[in-house]
C-alpha cells in the first residue's frame, strides 16, 4: 500500500532540504575517506568559491563552483585511492574516480548539472576537450587547481600549527607555480596570487571556521532549490552507492538492508510514512564506514582489538553526518543505533531493553540478516538455514527483538531473496 498525500506530507515535515545543504552533507560523508583529514572536499569547494570572487564570476557561477568543488571527489570511496591522489600532483590512475563521480552525479538529477565539471577535474587545462563549452572547461580546471592547492595546504598543516600557514602562504602556493599555463589556467594562478594575500583565505580553511564559511557562502548566493522526499530518497541511494563501493564485499549492502527493513516494518504494521523514513535510515546507516580503512573492511581474518576499536566509531560518524541533513527527525538516531543489542552488549551507546525503540530493532535485525547473507572476506555467503541458526542463538541470548525476528523467520524466503538480490 502506497502512502497517501497526507502521509507523504507527514514524512517531509522538518525535512526541507536544499541542494546546497545536501551537497554539504554528501561532502562531509566523502571527507571521511581521508580518515584523519576530514575536510578536503569542503575546503576545495570554499577555495573554488573564493577564487571565483577574485575572477569576477557572477553569483550563479560562484554558487555552481562551490557545490561542484565540494562534490568533486564523489567517485572516491577507497582510502587507498585517496592517498594516491594526495601523494602525487598528477596520478596516472586519477581519471577512474572522475568517471565514477560523473556517473554518480548523473544518476541524481539535482546534482547532474555538476557531473561534467567533475568528470574532467583532473584533466590538464591544455588537454580539456574542445567540445566542452568555455564555462565547463573553467569549472573543471578551477576545481583541479583548488584541489591541488588544498593538497599542498593539507600537507603543510600535517606538520605545522594552523596559524603558520599565514607565515608560509607563499611557500605553499609555490608548489603550483611550475604548472601555471600547463596543468592550470594562467588566469586562475593570477587570481590565486591575489586571494592568498588575505588572512581570511587561510583561516577559513581551519575546521572551526570552515562550515560557517561555507554556509555563509551558500546563503549569500540567493539560490535555493528544495528537494522533494522522492529526491531525498534518491540522494540516500546515491550516498549508499558511494559507501558500498568502498569494498567489493559490501556492494549493495546498504540498499538491501534498507529494503529488508522496509519489508519487515510493513509486516510489523508500521505506518507507511515511518517505513519510508526507516528505509532512508537503512540506506544511510553505514555512511560512517567511509572513514574505516580499506584494509580493515577487506581483512580476510578476524580483526584485532585496535581494528575493532576503529570499526566501532562508524555509527557515531554516521550520526554526525546525518544530523546535519536531518536535524528534526529520527533518521540519524536509527542509523547510529543499528549496532545496539537488547542485552546492552552493543555499541556505541550500550543501550539495552526499552532504551532501543522499535524501528531501531527492525533496522538492527535487517543489518545482521543481510550481512550474514552476503559474502565477506573471511567467509562465504551463508544459506538461509545457516543464517537462521546464528540468529536463533542471538535471539535466545536476548540480543535481538523476538517479535521482529519471528516475523523474519515466518517470511524467510522472501526476505532472503531481497537480501541477496542485485
Amino acid at each position: 500500500m502506497e502512502p497517501s498525500s497526507d502521509e507523504i506530507s507527514h514524512v517531509t515535515q522538518g525535512m526541507s532540504v536544499d541542494v546546497g545543504r545536501a551537497a554539504l552533507t554528501v561532502t562531509k560523508a566523502l571527507d571521511y575517506v581521508g580518515i584523519d583529514d576530514k575536510s578536503h572536499g569542503r575546503r576545495v569547494g570554499l577555495i573554488c568559491h573564493r577564487l571565483a570572487h577574485h575572477l569576477g564570476w557572477e553569483k550563479t557561477r560562484r554558487h555552481f563552483i562551490l557545490i561542484a568543488g565540494m562534490l568533486h571527489d564523489c567517485g572516491v570511496s577507497s582510502t587507498t585511492v585517496h592517498q594516491k591522489l594526495v601523494d602525487e600532483m598528477e596520478w596516472e590512475g586519477a581519471e577512474e574516480h572522475c568517471i565514477r563521480g560523473d556517473q554518480f552525479l548523473q544518476s541524481f538529477p539535482p546534482f547532474s548539472t555538476f557531473a561534467t565539471a567533475v568528470r574532467y577535474h583532473h584533466t590538464r587545462w591544455q588537454d580539456l576537450p574542445e567540445t566542452l563549452d568555455r564555462e565547463t572547461r573553467e569549472y573543471a580546471n578551477l576545481i583541479f587547481f583548488a584541489d591541488r592547492l588544498d593538497v599542498a595546504y593539507a600537507s603543510f598543516i600535517l606538520n605545522h600549527p594552523y596559524h603558520e600557514a599565514l607565515l608560509s602562504r607563499e611557500n605553499i602556493f609555490s608548489e603550483l607555480t611550475p604548472y601555471a599555463g600547463l596543468l592550470f589556467s594562467g588566469e586562475f594562478h593570477k587570481a590565486a596570487e591575489r586571494a592568498i594575500q588575505k588572512d581570511s583565505f587561510w583561516l577559513e580553511l581551519r575546521d572551526e571556521y570552515l562550515d560557517d564559511a561555507i554556509m555563509e557562502a551558500l546563503s549569500s548566493e540567493d539560490y535555493e532549490v528544495s528537494l522533494s522526499f522522492d529526491e531525498i530518497e534518491s540522494l540516500g541511494e546515491l550516498i549508499s552507492q558511494v559507501v558500498d563501493a568502498k569494498s567489493p564485499y559490501t556492494h549493495y549492502h546498504s540498499l538491501r538492508v534498507a529494503d529488508v527493513a522496509y519489508t519487515l516494518s510493513g509486516l510489523a504494521g508500521l505506518p507507511p510514512y515511518e517505513r519510508r523514513l526507516l528505509r532512508l535510515s537503512g540506506l544511510l546507516h553505514d555512511v560512517g564506514k567511509l572513514r574505516t580503512p580499506d584494509e580493515i573492511l577487506e581483512k580476510p581474518g578476524a580483526l584485532n582489538e585496535h581494528e575493532i576499536a576503529q570499526m566501532r566509531s562508524h555509527p557515531l560518524d554516521s550520526k554526525r553526518v546525518l544530523k546535519s541533513l536531518f536535524p528534526n527527525n529520527q533518521i540519524a538516531k536509527w542509523a547510529s543505533e543499528h549496532h545496539e543489542k537488547l542485552d546492552g552488549s552493543g555499541y556505541p551507546f550500550g543501550w539495552k531493553g526499552d532504551q532501543i525503540d522499535f524501528p531501531t530493532r527492525i533496522l538492527s535485525i535487517a543489518d545482521i540478516f543481510q550481512a550474514l547473507c552476503q559474502k565477506r572476506p573471511y567467509r562465504h555467503r551463508l544459506l538461509i538455514d545457516e543464517v537462521l541458526e546464528i540468529m536463533d542463538e542471538m535471539n535466545a541470548e536476548g540480543k535481538i527483538d523476538t517479535s521482529v525476528y519471528t516475523l523474519l523467520k515466518a517470511n524467510k524466503d522472501e526476505l532472503y531473496k531481497i537480501a541477496i538480490r542485485m
